[in-house]
């Protein structure tokens, strides 16, 4: 496992191999990478650029539609509107932002802990040994900004799928919780029989 996936300061890692013992060992901590937040952030901008654009080009080519278009402005200002504009086209990207600061996922030797939420904190879990499929996903942007999302196919009611959005070294991820889950099957011998999945 990559030193620079966890998070040293929340839980400090421990090896990252869990002993066979009944004890629960704290492994890591993940966070999603902010650069999940480039590609909304650049639609944004260039909303805010493209707009702020054409009221420059009226202003200056069309003086007399800028003064028709200031009188019907509730404060008589197309800077004032400008603003308004650019306040807009930056609040998404800010709170999906925030969302991403705000979300963990804290691994064991034995569940997986998700947190997420801004003003109402969710907490969930999900027992390593009730996942039954892992994959990683790297879309084009994804593989571009170096990250990408591990999705999980679980037995888990509450998580049918589940999804580590946002992660460094996406592939070594995968395979480090693959084998988490094969740890963890093999120490509780837990086998799982055909047409039981959603039990």
């Amino acid at each position: 496992m990559d030193p620079s996936m966890m998070d040293n300061n929340d839980h400090p890692a421990q090896p990252t191999s869990p002993s066979s013992s009944e004890v629960e060992a704290s492994l890591a901590t993940l966070k999603p990478s902010a650069k999940a937040v480039i590609p909304s952030a650049l639609w944004w901008l260039s909303m805010a650029i493209g707009i702020t654009g054409v009221a420059m080009f009226v202003v200056l080519q069309r003086p007399e539609l800028a003064r028709m278009v200031e009188a019907y402005l509730p404060d008589g200002s197309l800077v004032g509107m400008l603003g308004v504009v650019w306040l807009v086209c930056l609040t998404p990207p800010m709170f999906q932002l925030l969302v991403l600061k705000t979300t963990s996922y804290h691994v064991t030797s034995q569940r997986l802990e998700y947190t997420r939420g801004i003003l109402h904190r969710r907490r969930d879990q999900l027992e390593l040994v009730r996942i039954r499929d892992l994959s990683a996903s790297r879309t084009l942007v994804q593989r571009m900004l170096g990250i990408g999302t591990v999705i999980m196919e679980t037995v888990d009611r509450s998580h049918p799928i589940f999804r580590i959005e946002a992660q460094p070294n996406v592939y070594a991820l995968s395979d480090w919780l693959h084998q988490l889950n094969a740890d963890e099957r093999a120490r509780l011998n837990y086998r799982e029989f055909e047409g039981t999945q959603g039990v």
